[in-house]
């Protein structure tokens, strides 16, 4: 988890055994899962992913990430990734951005105080999610979003909301991500089969 939220590397290597804490910024996620249209037959999609910080492919991640995108894809009962005979591409781009020279002067702060004087870093992403149907006209849907942490002695940054690992929250910042994309393009008529009303005879 070290490859995706880098600003944390320094930080944490300078903070010595001090735990760090991090929190899902609670206000870029628009959707649930119950906010998914069901549909009667799942799509096969081909699924193209890359992890960049600060703008710079970072290829290492793009495993990690890969895995997140696929498994909340699989969970919205919507989409089967599938190089297949797919009707359509997707293609995620996650750009960490980061401020490397400020989190290592917080981490050594904080490790001289061995946490007494806590410190907050925080991780900016931006995600832009590409459509691209067969004919290769594409559809691109761009969202921002934020993981906390906190190292020794600091306060949480939001109320209600509870403390992960940073692998953890990283998860769930692509899993809240692709469910905007998703409701988003259901609400645009993409992405759901509707069931043909069938007429009455009399």
């Amino acid at each position: 988890m070290k490859k995706l939220l880098l600003t944390l590397v320094p930080v944490v290597a300078l903070s010595g055994c001090i735990s760090p804490k991090t929190y899902v910024d609670p206000t870029f996620a628009k959707a649930s899962y119950q906010d998914v249209k069901s549909v009667q037959k799942k799509y096969s999609t081909n699924v193209i992913v890359e992890f960049q910080r600060n703008g710079e492919a970072f290829e290492r991640a793009n495993k990690e990430v890969r895995n997140h995108v696929e498994r909340t894809l699989r969970a919205t009962g919507v989409i089967i990734p599938s190089n297949d005979n797919p009707a359509f591409s997707l293609k995620i781009v996650v750009n960490n951005l980061a401020d490397l020279g400020e989190a290592a002067a917080k981490g050594f702060g904080t490790g001289l105080t061995f946490g007494a004087a806590g410190s907050l870093v925080t991780d900016y992403y931006e995600v832009s999610i590409t459509y691209i149907d067969n004919s290769g006209k594409e559809l691109t849907k761009k969202y921002k979003h934020a993981l906390h942490t906190t190292i020794g002695n600091k306060k949480a940054p939001f109320e209600n909301v509870d403390p992960t690992s940073p692998a953890d929250a990283f998860g769930s910042v692509v899993e809240q991500v692709i469910l905007n994309f998703i409701t988003d393009m259901q609400n645009n008529g993409l992405l759901t089969f509707v069931r043909k009303i069938q007429p009455v005879h009399s």
